[in-house]
């Protein structure tokens, strides 16, 4: 990646993921400037890309529906699909490996990022691989997702609703009114199916361990850290002593432990400059 100074306008210190994003990789010895071509994958509406667009980066997006909200026609040019499976506005989006591809050529990217996708990806080593491929040597990418075993899943609000996803779990959570913002008017037992059917065919929660090794497969370097709001303490100066305790290797990595599995996982792939021996 190209290690120019950023510029710190105003429009890029308004955006907070920007500023989240070059904080992680300057731990690893990694910058951002305008030259870096960066892609967010899994971009949905689009507003991270347009944020770090009207910040003056050079970023894209990809999703495999087209969802984003273009400001004007012209603004497709920046997103990327790989429409595949059934129609997008079928619920059980099925991703087909054999048509599944980034629309982009091999090695475009300095920086991939996404958030809160890849706990709906059914197929993670092919998301990896994808993700590698469009990877410049010396390229990093960066996922933020929940954790297996959060207390609340963030899309159907119950507990444990990552790892317990049966239909009497679910049921009982009904029973108590547990609904997530779409689910209001559904009665216990239908609000269940919902989310049985929905946990089967848009969630998918592996263990920490079959994530590391599926990713292994792809990249050189991985590396989890502790939740990426961790970083919002730097835009506080009176939290200097926070950011000191954070940032102790020791303490760094009990969190880091802890969040991967029972938070937010923050997952970091890199490849070496020098090609990758074949397999």
């Amino acid at each position: 990646m190209t290690a120019l100074v950023p510029a710190v306008d105003e429009q890029a210190q308004r955006c907070v993921f920007l500023r989240q994003h070059r904080r992680i990789l300057a731990r690893f010895g990694a910058t951002l400037s305008r030259d870096s071509r960066i892609l967010d994958f899994g971009c949905g509406e689009g507003k991270l890309v347009y944020e770090y667009r009207d910040a003056g980066f050079n970023a894209y997006g990809f999703d495999i529906r087209p969802a984003p909200l273009l400001r004007t026609p012209e603004d497709g040019q920046y997103f990327g699909f790989s429409l595949t499976g059934q129609p997008a506005n079928v619920p059980d989006y099925r991703v087909e490996g054999e048509s599944y591809r980034i629309p982009y050529d091999n090695e475009s990217f300095d920086f991939i990022f996404s958030t809160s996708t890849m706990e709906h990806v059914q197929n993670f080593d092919l998301a990896f691989s994808e993700t590698a491929r469009v990877l410049k040597p010396g390229g990093t990418c960066l996922h933020t997702f929940p954790a297996r075993y959060r207390l609340i899943e963030s899309h159907i609000k119950v507990p444990l609703g990552g790892w317990l996803q049966s239909f009497p779990w679910f049921l009982l959570w009904g029973l108590l009114g547990v609904r997530n913002q779409f689910q209001g008017h559904l009665g216990p037992v239908e609000c269940a199916r919902n989310n049985v059917y929905f946990s089967k065919t848009g969630l998918q929660y592996l263990r920490l361990e079959e994530i590391l090794a599926l990713s292994r497969r792809h990249f050189d370097e991985v590396s989890l850290i502790p939740p990426h709001h961790v970083w919002d303490a730097a835009d506080n100066p009176s939290a200097n002593y926070r950011r000191a305790l954070l940032f102790h290797p020791f303490t760094s990595r009990v969190i880091g432990w802890m969040s991967s599995r029972f938070w937010t996982i923050v997952l970091v792939l890199r490849k070496n400059r020098s090609p990758r021996p074949p397999r």
